[in-house]
């Protein structure tokens, strides 16, 4: 592991119980980057911009990881995917869209859009370890105890 600080993941949810669904299966999948939550797609695009009240980079830095709900009142997540997309600072953000329908043209929509990757609610503890298998230098997870045998006893 690096010493280089975990960068957030960016959770854009409208919903507070599916967001703090994703709060707790990334807790179980031992990830340690810090969650921010927004709830709309225009608040996400004030947090990437820093603007108001997300202007202090040191409380509000910039995500490494968007957890993106598709379904979003006002502007939807497929707009926000296109304004994304047009902002060539953000390309290193790796982009997840996240839909309580798998229905196979949104899924080919969003992955036209510059999505990453694609999940669909309730996201569960497997659905994060293969995020953390397939893009695996977005995360930071806890490390993990080593348990040594007691005195006297062979290692199996």
């Amino acid at each position: 592991m690096n010493d280089t600080p975990a960068k957030p993941v960016l959770i854009v949810e409208d919903y507070d119980d599916d967001a703090r669904t994703l709060e707790v299966v990334f807790g179980q999948a031992g990830v340690i980057n810090p969650l921010k939550i927004v709830h709309s797609a225009g608040e996400a695009i004030a947090y990437l911009d820093g603007g108001f009240p997300y202007s202090d980079r040191n409380q509000f830095p910039l995500p490494g990881v968007i957890l993106l709900d598709l379904k979003l009142p006002g502007m939807d997540g497929f707009e926000f995917l296109v304004w994304l997309k047009a902002r060539p600072e953000f390309n290193e953000v790796l982009v997840i869209a996240i839909s309580g329908l798998g229905a196979l043209p949104s899924i080919r929509r969003a992955y036209a859009l510059g999505a990453d990757s694609f999940l669909t609610k309730p996201c569960r503890q497997a659905d994060v370890e293969n995020l953390i298998q397939w893009f695996p230098e977005f995360w930071v997870r806890a490390p993990i105890p080593s348990y040594s045998s007691p005195p006297g006893k062979p290692h199996a």
